[in-house]
This record gives C-alpha cells, structure tokens and sequence, in this order.
C-alpha cells in the first residue's frame, strides 16, 4: 500500500508548499525535493504493491517507501499545527514571523526542519536500491490472476462445488441457448471473488445441452498483462482446432485488424458461445466486443467479473442479462462442506459442533469452504487435530497449506485491483469487530475526517464518498447488509474472509493495530489504535503516540472508560497528531482535559456516552468538523462551539426529549452541512430559526420546538437551503394546540429533498409538498388535518416510505388506479375516524409492506386488497375486537388476505 501512503502525501505536500507559513518556516525547497522525488515513484509503486506478496526484495523496498512517507507526513503535520495559519490581509507576514521567531517555537522549528532533510537524505540513499520493476504497456490490461497469483486447482471444479447452484445453472442455460434467430446476446455473471463465477459458468458451459446447441465454444481466461492480440490468438487456437483448419502462416505476427477479421471469417453465419472469464477492466471490454459478428444466429457471450459495472456496461448494448451471484445460504454451505470434506452427506457426530463453527466462519463463499474442506479432509477424523485448526489456526489465513494461500491470494487479487484512494477506504473496514453491521453515514464521516476523500468539483466530500462507497460495492467488495424501502443504503458488513485479508494487510502496514484484549502493545509507527476491548494494561504499552491519526473504542464488554484511564492514555510530552477520537458507547461521564490539546482533531465522537455537558475548553479544537453527542444527556451546548467555523456535522439530541438547546447564534457556522435536534429557541433577542437560513450548505436539518409564529421565517429560511435533502420539524411539545405553520407558499422549492418528517399539527397539507420529485420518505405524524392527506401526495413520484400516525381525522381513504407509483411501506397508524380504506385496481402497485395500527373504528379490512399483488407482509395491530375476531383462520376477512406470506396481529391495549 506504498502507492496509497505515496498518493495521500503526494497531496498534502502540494497544498503544504502552496503555503506562506512553508517558505518562512524554511522547509518549501526540501518539500519540493520530496514531493518531486516520490512523484517519480508513482508507477514503479503501483506494479510493487502487487508483486511484494511474492518478491521479498520488493516488499522490503515498498515498506522502506511507505515508511518515508509516514515519517514526512509526521513532520508535515506538526509544523502545520505549530506554524501553519490562515491570518490573511495585513500583517500577515509580521505575525506569521512572530511566530516563527518566538523563543518557544525555535527549537521545534529547528527540529522539524532537521527531520525533513534527513527524509530528503533517506530518499536520496534508497533510491539506489529500488528494484527493476516490470511497467505497464500500451494495450494491456492487469488482471492479476494468472501470473501474479495462479489459480491453481481451483480452476477445475467438481461438480460437488456446485452445491446450491444448480438452479442458477440452469436458469443460465435457458439464457444461453435461447431462441436460434436470436441477436447475438452477451449475458454477464458478477460477484465477489470465490463464489463460484467460474464454477457455475464452467459447468453450463459443458453441459450437454450447450454443446449440442452451440457450433463453436471458446473460453479464454483474461491473463495478467492482457493483450487484445493474445486474447484473440487464445480465441483462433480453440477455433482452428475445432474445424480442423491451419493457422495461417504469419499468425504470431498479424496484427488486431487481422486477427478480428479471422475470427469474424471463421464464426461467420455460425452459432457460437465466447466466455471470457474474470474480466476486470472497462478497457478488454471495450476492446474486444467488435470482435466477433453481430448476427442473429443465436450466439452468446459471457463475461465473468467481479465489478457489477462492468457487468451491465457489457449487457446493456445487446439487452443481455446480468446473473449476480449470491452466497451460499447455511444448509447449502453445510452440503458442500460435507461433500468435499467427508465425501458424503453427513459429518461425523463428534466432530459436528467444531465443523458447525469453522462453516460459519466461512460465511457462504464456496471457494473458502471448498480450500477449507480440503485442508480438513487429509485430518481425517481426529478430534485434536480438528480442533487445533479451530482454535490455533482460527481461520486467520496464516496455516502454510498452499490452497490456504492459494485462496488469500485470490480474494487479494480484488484489492491490489483497486485505485489507491479506495486501497485506503477498503482497509478502513479491518477496523471494525468481526460480523459488525457498519453503519454508513458513520464510515462515511470517518472517511471525510482521515482525509481519504476529497470534493470533485460541485460535489461536496460526502457525496464523493458516497460514490467511493458504490465503487466498493459494485466490486462486490462490500455487501449490502441493510436498506431502506427508498433503496437507500443504511448497513454494510464485509466477509469474515475478506476481512482477515484485510486485517492481516491493514497490520502488516501499519494501517491500523486492532487491540482485543489478547494483544496489548503496538508498533511505534501504527496510524491507528482500534481498541475493541480495554483494560488498564494497555496503558502500560510504552509505545509511542506520535504518530496515532485515529483513536477508536469498539467496547464490546459494557464496560465503562474511566476519564482517568483516557487521560493517561492520551497523555503525551508534546504532541499526538489525533484527526479522528471516537469514544462512542463508552459510557463515559466526563471529556478529559487533554482531548481539548488535540489540535489536529477533525472528527469527535461522543455519541451514546454519559456525558451530561460539554466543557467551555471545547472551542481550542478549531480544526473540528465532525461533533456527535446524540444520545447523551447534553441539553445544552456550550457558547463556545458557536466559534468552531469549520463543523461540518453537528449531531446532538438529549438521550430522553431527543433535542438540545444552542444558546448562541447558530448561522455563524456556515459550513454546516447537518444539523439536528436543535431547540427552536431565541437567543440575545436573536431566533435559531432566523440563523438557519444563512447555513446554505446544510443537506440535513432537525428542528424541534417550533411555535406557530416560527411558521413564516421558518419557511423564508427553507427557500434558501437548496442543498437540502433531509428535513425534520417538530412542533413545541408543551402545548398540543400549537400549530406547526409551515403552509406558506416557497419561491423555490427544495428539489432535492428525500426525507422529510413533520410532528405537529398542521392547518392542512403544504402545498409545495405535491412538488417534491425527489422525495423518498415521508413521516406526518399528529397533524390531524381534516383533509385527505392522499390527494396531495399520491403524485409523489418517487415516495417509497409512507408512515402516518394521528394525520386525518375522516372516516375514508382512498387509494386510487396509478397513484403512489413507488411506494413500498405504508403504515397508518392512530385514525381515530378512520372506517373504511379503499384500493382501486392498479394503485399503489409495488407495495410490499402495510400496517394499521390503532384505527378502532375500522370496520374491514382494506377493500380491493387483492390488487396488491406485490404484498408479503402485513401487520393488524390493536383494532377494534370485532375485526380482530374476523381475521383469525376461518374468520370471514381471514380469506380475503390469506395469500400473504406473512400476517402477524396482536392484540395490545393502547
């Protein structure tokens, strides 16, 4: 990861010598050598990092490089916070020399400047020992599989690896041999690396019923420095063999132009099947999809790869399918364990509850359980043995079985593919507890504070991450472990065997050092100390801090952090270089002093602690961007945070009430992009909603308290919040009459609104809400407004989410044909009028989730609920005892909806 480490310091050097502090401070010439010298390192590193698992004299090298670049950007770091400014305007060089010459800086100045000559010198030394590197050239793809980590006996699967495949196998023939006057079709298989792309299209590819159907097959496996040419002459090899022609005689020496025009001469007017297996690159597409006749013969081709983008760019010209592929549940893990283990069906009983643990561990990749079986199987059935793999090895990729290593380096090949920015986003996931569920907008903001992401033009960092995200994701990286009904990502998780990779690689480079309780020291170079267990032995580590960027507690134990223990932990003779402290879930009372020395601090996580206030010390932190102290019990914030320009995140809400209060002018942090929970109260005669709108760069925003003359500037200050997506108002809970006055017409219309929540009541439905084209969810709860709230939003174009409680007062609603396109969650919820709910045929036709809860006048259940084709769950909660008897078995409404899988009524007084 030399290449990342390089990259990520390539760009603070440029921005540091762009710096007036660097030239009085004396360090831009020296910088400039540096920056050029490492630029210059830039190809060579990238074809290092993959080679140095398999050359010791490279991997030395790249450590030395990647080390060079922890050191400078350690120097770099520390002359900002000492020197570095942003005065501007006059006097800007008499303070700034000031600083530089004041008795106190002298010697740090000089000791900094002294360290970065003698980098300048380590690169100057080293660059002797550079290896020669091979180097990309023209025309070539990397692709990594052959060459660098050869697939071994994993290339020829039996049939047992087809375990819980075999309906995708034939679903994948029916796609295959199609009709024979079919366009030629290019079909795509996606999916991460060992689940079975291979395997699966390997065995459709000869199966019977293909080589009956297709005249030609050919199956070329994308090597490691592909070449179009090499590609084509691997296709003609396979050809000529089949029709028992010659290669022509200056074969080894044609050219792209004439090797298509063979292939196209040899499968012309002729049914055909192309498999180009494990493609990774936008590019080998790209090359070679003219390379074969566009006919209607029937011909197919199939790409496998692990990049989802890849795999619908291919498919979408010629109106292909893309077959994504999925792990494998728990009774067909278990199958093929057994098979390839034992040769049978069945596990020996005593070595049941041990090979239960090591296939869950495995967590539904074929290619693991199958490497994993076959190292198991030469143990026979010795329970010792067994458990010493289970115990001793643990999974941790580290036994020194070839198929064990053949399978790391396989599931590795995904990561050396990766750009450097993403080398970096990817092992920021060893970071996190073995099957945790990650929260996204939290890695997210972790990202933006380490410094990963970047904007991209008008895309703000958060929005760049986001597509960072979505690479990983379509790499197949990453999975999805939850979404919204919007199709909105809330939850990751990463494969217990990509995580070990990552792990293993995330330590061996000083990334991060993960603190279980077992191991309780780390390397005086570690850039980030994950602590998942504590306990005061770690602070007996007489490791340096001075180089830590990242400081973060998985407790998994409940056990409280101790101020004191932080203190100590955090206690240093000068300097620790902390961007990012997360505490959260520590159920910590108190915030230690030496936190508020954390000059270089961007990102604080206080979240789920027992914090009761937050120290005046808070405004020293004045690099801060990110401030989390959601669910605590801070009411109220200090005045001080009011001067931390640069917050970019400011998450609070009392851990019972869910608001807290801001008692200084909230409109001068101007780079806020989300705010929530914050008490609608006035301060110094001056409102918090009138501040709000000067924070034009806010994309969420959660107001609570709100009074009925807040209503006008309230909706004054939404006009300016073009960037808004999120939006939650609360009326004043003291006094139920209270109206949340929100109906005033807008100039301009939030446009890119997607979740929007409103507790109060309401004089009737806003109008502009009829205008929100991109709103996915939508929550109204206690408006009870005489109107039917369905005939302003049953337009909403993109309204997935729909959740209603105390929001009309009539006895009907209707839902009518063609309306609420999208929606996939109703819940309606306390209608205290509420008799009867009507769906004509063709409303609301993707529905898949309803709820009625407390609606005790309800006479039956939904008219035309036999529409809803797309319903498989549907929830009756606290109705009235008559209906409740009738949707029983047997009971008269029980007919109407049993075709739902699932019903579920209870019964409860409310």
């Amino acid at each position: 990861m030399a290449e990342a480490a390089v990259e990520f310091l390539l760009d603070k050097l440029s921005a540091v010598i762009s710096e007036e502090w660097s030239l009085l401070g004396g360090i831009k010439e020296d910088a400039e050598y540096i920056m050029n010298a490492l630029s210059r390192l830039r190809a060579a590193l990238r074809v290092a990092d993959e080679r140095e698992e398999m050359d010791p004299q490279v991997k030395a090298w790249v450590k030395i490089v990647r080390e060079l670049a922890y050191d400078t950007e350690d120097v770099l770091d520390e002359f900002q916070i000492r020197f570095g400014g942003r005065h501007t305007g006059r006097g800007f060089f008499t303070k700034m020399k000031n600083k530089f010459t004041s008795a106190k800086n002298l010697r740090a100045q000089h000791r900094l400047a002294l360290a970065l000559q003698k980098i300048k010198a380590r690169i100057s030394e080293n660059s002797q020992y550079q290896p020669i590197l091979p180097t990309s050239t023209t025309g070539t793809v990397h692709n990594h599989n052959q060459q660098l980590h050869g697939r071994g006996d994993t290339s020829v699967p039996e049939e047992s690896d087809l375990v819980g495949f075999e309906n995708s196998k034939q679903s994948l023939i029916q796609l295959l041999v199609g009709a024979i006057d079919d366009d030629l079709r290019v079909h795509s298989v996606v999916g991460m690396g060992g689940l079975g792309k291979t395997t699966l299209v390997k065995k459709a590819y000869d199966d019977a019923q293909i080589i009956k159907h297709f005249q030609h097959r050919v199956w070329v496996t994308v090597s490691e420095t592909f070449k179009i040419e090499e590609l084509l002459k691997d296709a003609i090899k396979q050809l000529v063999k089949q029709t028992n022609q010659q290669l022509p005689q200056d074969f080894e020496t044609m050219g792209f132009s004439q090797l298509k025009d063979f292939v196209i001469s040899i499968l012309s007017e002729q049914r055909y099947i192309i498999v180009l297996d494990d493609v990774w690159s936008f590019v080998v597409w790209d090359a070679i999809k003219y390379a074969f006749p566009r006919q209607k013969f029937g011909s197919r081709i199939v790409i496998t790869t692990r990049n989802s983008d890849i795999g619908r760019d291919a498919c979408h010209e010629t109106k292909g399918d893309v077959y994504e592929l999925k792990l494998l549940s728990k009774e067909d893990s278990w199958e093929l364990f057994c098979k390839k283990t034992f040769l049978s069906d069945s596990c020996p009983p005593h070595l049941v509850k041990i090979a239960e643990d090591i296939v869950n561990r495995c967590g539904g990749l074929p290619l693991a359980i199958v490497v994993i079986a076959g190292i198991l199987a030469t143990k026979g059935e010795d329970i010792a043995e067994w458990k010493s793999f289970q115990n001793g090895v643990n999974l941790q990729l580290k036994t020194n079985d070839c198929r064990m290593e053949n399978l790391k380096n396989l599931l590795s090949l995904s990561y050396y593919d990766l750009p450097y920015h993403l080398k970096y986003c990817f092992l920021y996931f060893s970071i996190y507890p073995e099957d945790a569920k990650i929260e996204k907008n939290r890695l997210i903001r972790l990202w933006i504070a380490e410094g990963f992401v970047q904007e991209n033009g008008d895309q703000v960092k958060e929005e760049v991450a986001e597509a960072y995200l979505n690479q990983l994701i379509h790499r197949n990286l990453i999975q999805i472990a939850e979404k919204s009904y919007a199709g909105k990502i809330i939850g990751l998780r990463v494969h217990d065997i990509l995580r070990e990779i990552i792990l293993s690689k995330a330590l061996e480079q000083n990334f991060a050092v993960i603190l279980t309780g077992q191991n309780k020291e780390w390397s005086d170079k570690c850039r980030r100390l994950i602590i998942h267990r504590f306990d005061d032995d770690i602070l007996k580590s007489t490791s340096s801090k001075s180089h830590i960027r990242s400081l973060q507690f998985y407790n998994d134990n409940d056990e409280v952090l101790v101020s004191s223990s932080l203190s100590k932990l955090l206690s240093f003779d000068y300097y620790i270089p902390l961007k990012v402290l997360d505490l959260s879930y520590t159920r910590l009372v108190k915030v230690p002093k030496e936190v508020f020395k954390l000059l270089h601090l961007k990102y604080l996580n206080l979240r789920d602690t027992g914090l009761r206030n937050v120290p005046k010390s808070i405004q020293a932190l004045q690099n801060l961007e990110i401030l989390d102290l959601k669910h605590t019990f801070v009411s109220k914030l200090p005045v001080e945070i009011g001067k931390l320009h640069k917050l970019r995140h400011l998450l609070v809400g009392f851990l019972f009430f869910g608001r807290a209060y801001a008692p200084f002018e909230i409109g001068g942090l101007v780079s806020l992009q989300k705010l929530c929970n914050i008490q609608a109260k006035t301060t110094n005669g001056v409102s918090v909603v009138s501040e709000i709108g000067n924070l034009t760069q806010l994309r969420k925003l959660g107001v609570t308290n709100l009074r009925q003359e807040d209503g006008k500037e309230l909706c004054s200050c939404i006009e300016k919040l073009t960037k808004l997506i999120s939006l939650r108002l609360e009326a004043v809970v003291e006094n139920e009459k209270d109206i949340l006055d929100i109906q005033h017409s807008l100039s301009t219309i939030p446009h890119c609104l997607r979740t929007l929540k409103l507790d109060g009541r309401l004089e009737s439905i806003p109008q502009w809400l009829s205008s929100l084209v991109s709103l996915t969810k939508l929550e109204l709860r206690n408006s009870c407004v005489l109107e039917d709230p369905l005939l302003l939003l049953q337009d909403l174009p993109m309204l997935a989410h729909l959740l209603l409680i105390e929001s009309y007062e009539g006895e009907g609603l209707c839902f009518k044909a063609g309306k609420f396109p999208k929606l996939k969650f109703l819940n309606i919820n306390s209608f205290t009028a509420l008799k009867w709910i009507m769906v004509e045929e063709g409303a609301i036709p993707l529905l898949e989730e309803l709820g009625l809860v407390n609606c005790k006048l309800l006479e039956q259940v939904p008219l035309g609920i036999q529409h809803l084709s797309k319903l498989n769950s549907i929830q009756f909660t606290s109705l009235n005892d008559k209906l409740m008897l009738t949707l029983e078995p047997n009971g008269e409404n029980y007919t109407k909806i049993s075709h739902i899988p699932h019903i579920e009524i209870i019964n409860i007084k409310l």
